[in-house]
Order: C-alpha cells, then sequence, then structure tokens
C-alpha cells in the first residue's frame, strides 16, 4: 500500500467512524435516551474507554441496550483493528519509501472537510439521514405492536418525548385525554398531536389520542414507559437509575 492510499484510506475510516457514531446515536436515543447520553455512550463504548459506575447502570439495566452496547463494542473492536493496522502501513511505508504526493493528500483532506461541512451546514441531509436510521432501528428493536418511543429531552427524570402510537395504552382507549387521567395519575401532560398532516397544538379536554398519531408529551420517563410501552418495562428498564439526568 503506498502512502497516499493508506492516507486516503484513514481520511475514509475516519468518515464512516462520523457516520457509524451517529447511528449508533440514533439507536440508543430510540431506547429512550437524551442525544446528550447517547452519543456519550457510543462513544465511551467505541473507544473502549468505559463510564462510571451509575452511567453503566443505564446499559444493564435494559436488555435492548445491554445488547445495542455489545454490539458497538465488536464494532469498535473491529474498527479499531483496522485503524491501527491502517497506521502502522502508513509508519512502514513511510520508513521503506518516504515519497508522498502532496497535492493528492490535499485533495484528500478537502474532500474530507467537505463531507464534514456538507453534514453539519446542511440540515436536509441530516435529517433524512437520521430519518432512515430511525425507520431501521424501530424496525430491528421494536415489533409492530410497539410504541417507539423517542426522548427529545431529558430533565432530571421528567422528559419531552415523542410517541408513535402504533398500539393504543389502555389508559387511552375509548377516553378522552382529560378523562384518562394522564397528568393527575401519572403526571403525564400531552403537549402536541401530529395526525397525518395535520398538526393539533391546542389540547382541550375534549381531544382524543387515535391509533398512528405521533404525539409529544411531558413528564416522567419511568411512567411515560410503563403508559405507552409496558412491553419495554419488561425487558429490565424497570430500574430508575436510567430515568435521571
Amino acid at each position: 500500500m503506498s502512502l497516499n492510499l493508506a492516507f486516503f484510506t484513514l481520511l475514509v475510516l475516519l468518515s464512516i467512524y462520523f457516520i457509524i457514531i451517529e447511528i449508533y446515536t440514533i439507536f440508543f436515543m430510540l431506547t429512550g435516551l437524551s442525544h446528550t447520553r447517547s452519543i456519550f455512550q457510543v462513544i465511551s463504548l467505541l473507544t473502549n474507554s468505559g463510564f462510571t459506575t451509575s452511567e453503566s447502570e443505564i446499559i444493564v439495566s435494559s436488555r435492548r441496550r445491554r445488547r445495542l452496547a455489545i454490539i458497538i463494542m465488536i464494532t469498535g473492536n473491529i474498527f479499531n483493528v483496522i485503524v491501527v493496522s491502517v497506521l502502522v502501513n502508513m509508519i512502514i511505508t513511510l520508513y521503506r519509501d518516504p515519497f508522498f504526493n502532496f497535492s493528492q493528500a490535499l485533495i484528500g483532506l478537502g474532500l474530507f472537510i467537505l463531507f464534514a461541512i456538507l453534514y453539519k451546514r446542511l440540515p436536509f441531509i441530516r435529517a433524512h439521514f437520521d430519518k432512515l436510521i430511525k425507520q431501521i432501528a424501530n424496525k430491528w428493536m421494536y415489533s409492530k405492536k410497539s410504541n417507539p418511543l423517542l426522548v427529545l429531552d431529558n430533565f432530571s427524570g421528567y422528559c419531552i418525548v415523542e410517541v408513535k402510537i402504533i398500539e393504543m395504552p389502555k389508559v387511552l382507549q375509548d377516553k378522552t385525554i382529560f378523562e384518562s387521567r394522564l397528568s393527575n395519575d401519572f403526571g403525564i401532560r400531552v403537549l402536541f398531536i401530529k395526525r397525518g398532516d395535520h398538526y393539533i397544538g391546542d389540547i382541550d379536554d375534549s381531544q382524543v389520542v387515535l391509533l398512528m398519531d405521533r404525539i409529544i408529551i411531558f413528564g416522567p420517563l419511568h411512567n411515560i414507559n410503563k403508559i405507552f410501552n409496558p412491553k419495554y418495562n419488561k425487558d429490565g428498564s424497570k430500574n430508575k437509575h436510567h430515568h435521571t439526568s
């Protein structure tokens, strides 16, 4: 392998590495973690740098997260071996044949920087990519009768969560939001409903939730899981440690 080819390979691997981080971050967010906590977990697992005991409880408390963590660790180990081998090859090549085409290297570096800028500065590219990954993750992680949960923000255990209603929760069956007593009994408030192309922001006492609605709710994550995805709690995620930030 020539020195320039090794350099290009390294840049490609770095690009793939950033994409892998984004993909696995989305997967973790679909298990109920915030974006900040998800990306921290992914980088920790990929780099084998570890995390504190309280952070590790977030992983071990959920079967889905444990399974995802194992896959990420395996991916990280494989990727790290490939990167190290490329770096070793570059050092050996540099020792044997120090010729390096700087113009080609600058082109490769420029393409890498352009890729990073386009991904960060053009929201629609990232939005379409994230949407595709969410669709794949939902099919892999949840059954057809599960309500996928996506934590949008986290406030010390109280979360803003987007829920897609695939299976109607018992407390909402044939009831209005007011009659379900979501707010009084569980501390959960429905903030917003997206029904097809129709958006409902003024939630009154007579409003009902329908199948295939996407709703934005606020409340304790433990109760949100309990109401909207009780099957999720059966995987061991009842441990309240992973609900805190």
